[in-house]
């Protein structure tokens, strides 16, 4: 059985990262972590929160998420990343009897490898696969790997969800990172949980 991992929110908790960018790009906010996470996990996006909390101008708002996009996954800012709590070793034990893949739609292929190699985990995935924002992941699984209707895919959001489904895959949810348990139902996924060591996958 092959199982897919979303990376951000799933595996890495980014939260953090991406906060402290928000509050870097957008100086004005007033907002403090838990307030911000509350508002992504409902899904507003950043251009209702600065447009609505903010009245950020359509330029400005433009400006920023110009900037996000060339800043989001620079080193100074990945560093604020971290692996979920006691997410090795359940890879490990999982990796006993199945095969483990990252798919991400990071932008830049070298610095999702370059984490996975910093957290020690380059010998737990069979591949890493990452969308460059070039593709879809729906896509991109189906041009690199043969999966069957046993496989399962692992993320935080809707988009996820639905690229499992395309794929004809079995879906997991977890709440730990861009939306809410409200939101993930909506998408419908086989199995939900607060976070990945929560899932029991079956053959």
């Amino acid at each position: 059985m092959r199982i897919f991992f979303d990376l951000d929110g799933t595996l890495v908790d980014a939260s953090d990262r991406l906060f402290r960018l928000f509050q870097f790009l957008a100086p004005v906010s007033n907002l403090n972590k838990e307030h911000y996470w509350k508002m992504k996990r409902n899904k507003f996006s950043h251009r209702q929160i600065l447009k609505e909390l903010f009245q950020f101008t359509d330029q400005q708002i433009d400006s920023f998420e110009n900037a996000w996009l060339s800043m989001i996954e620079l080193p100074e800012w990945i560093a604020f990343d971290k692996p979920f709590e006691r997410i090795t070793p359940y890879l490990i034990n999982l990796k006993k009897n199945h095969s483990l893949y990252i798919v991400t739609a990071r932008q830049l292929e070298h610095t999702a490898i370059e984490q996975v190699h910093r957290y020690e985990w380059s010998d737990i995935f069979s591949d890493i696969l990452v969308t460059g924002h070039r593709c879809e992941k729906a896509e991109l699984i189906n041009k690199r790997v043969v999966t069957s209707r046993e496989d399962w895919l692992v993320g935080d959001t809707g988009k996820d969800i639905e690229a499992g489904k395309q794929l004809g895959l079995r879906t997991a949810a977890v709440t730990s990172g861009f939306l809410n348990l409200e939101k993930l139902l909506e998408y419908s996924p086989d199995m939900v949980a607060n976070n990945v060591i929560d899932l029991k996958f079956k053959n």
